[in-house]
């Protein structure tokens, strides 16, 4: 469940940019508790994000993700890269696009009998989590109505994210000595569609972000995030923006 949470995180923050390239840094607090902390950093041919987990009272595992996503011009080929390590366990995913469509010599269909089958059909049109929000959630178009949807492939599961319109409950967002004023609030929502575990599916539809974006620089921009797991409120905020 933790991994899908923090999949939707990882959604939501990223865009890309022709002319320059931006590094936004999020601390992500549990309990009270700043257990996650995510960089990421965009431009012109290449996303990327970097995610520590420093553990949360023993609920979470102390863990380090690395997503990469790289867009060669010359050829029209996108690759796609997710890796997480903690102590007990790694795991790495990965394809490549040729002109928007997927490589299929190393991509798992059937993980067994309790999880649900990915077909080829699955895969058609799909995004990858990175790309998927530069068009997703950082367009001109993005306004509180919240209509935008993407299919996205992650290398393991195949789901679809979509946004609805959601109450500002907020006018401003405080951390620490920053102070934003929220101009809109949507709610980002997942919906499984294959590669998941058959008992998971109820679950990982109930998933879902409050998002809350504010006017930075004439660019709208998610501050500030929350969301309930079975286990502990999460909230992130957006502690830096640099701009090289």
């Amino acid at each position: 469940m933790f991994k899908k949470i923090l999949i939707l995180f990882i959604v939501v923050f990223f865009q890309s940019s022709s002319s320059y390239s931006r590094e936004f840094n999020y601390e992500v607090y549990g309990l009270n508790l700043n257990f996650l902390n995510i960089k990421f950093n965009t431009s012109r041919n290449k996303l990327y994000s970097i995610i520590n987990s420093k553990g949360l009272a023993g609920y979470f595992i102390k863990s380090k993700s690395i997503i990469q996503t790289t867009l060669n011009s010359k050829n029209n080929t996108l690759s796609y890269y997710f890796n997480s390590q903690s102590k007990k366990k790694s795991k790495t995913y990965n394809y490549k696009k040729t002109n928007n469509e997927i490589n299929f010599d190393n991509i798992r269909f059937n993980k067994g009998k309790n999880f649900k089958e990915i077909f080829k059909t699955d895969l058609l049109n799909t995004y990858d989590p990175l790309s998927a929000v530069d068009l997703m959630l950082f367009n001109s178009s993005l306004d509180s109505k919240c209509k935008n949807s993407k299919k996205i492939y992650d290398g393991d599961d195949v789901y679809r994210v979509f946004l609805t319109q959601n109450k500002k409950n907020y006018l401003f967002i405080k951390f620490k000595d920053k102070k934003y004023k929220i101009s809109f609030s949507c709610r980002l929502n997942y919906k499984a569609i294959s590669g998941h575990k058959f008992k998971r599916e109820e679950k990982l539809n109930s998933m879902y972000l409050d998002i809350y974006f504010s006017k930075i620089s004439n660019n709208i921009i998610p501050v500030y995030f929350e969301t309930n797991t079975k286990l502990v409120p999460l909230k992130m905020y957006l502690s830096t923006i640099l701009t090289p």
